[in-house]
């Protein structure tokens, strides 16, 4: 599963899109990617979804409703 966000502009952050994707195949958490550019970013790790939708909602103010699925690749 992977969903994406943009994220509002900030001044005195290059943050432009959040991915959250799980990862099933080994720790069963999710990672939350934030996006600098397409070659640029890093990640955190959150053991539930909703940890990662908290930790996206208290940076950036995006809430659960603002996330779009991606299609598997």
């Amino acid at each position: 599963m992977r969903l994406k966000s943009n994220v509002p502009i900030k001044e005195d952050d290059k943050i432009k899109w959040l991915i959250i994707e799980s990862d099933e195949n080994d720790t069963k958490g999710f990672f939350l990617y934030h996006h600098m550019d397409e070659k640029t970013a890093y990640d955190t790790w959150h053991s539930t979804i909703d940890e990662a939708f908290e930790a996206a909602k208290m940076q950036y103010g995006i809430g659960k409703n603002n996330w779009e699925m991606l299609s598997d690749v």
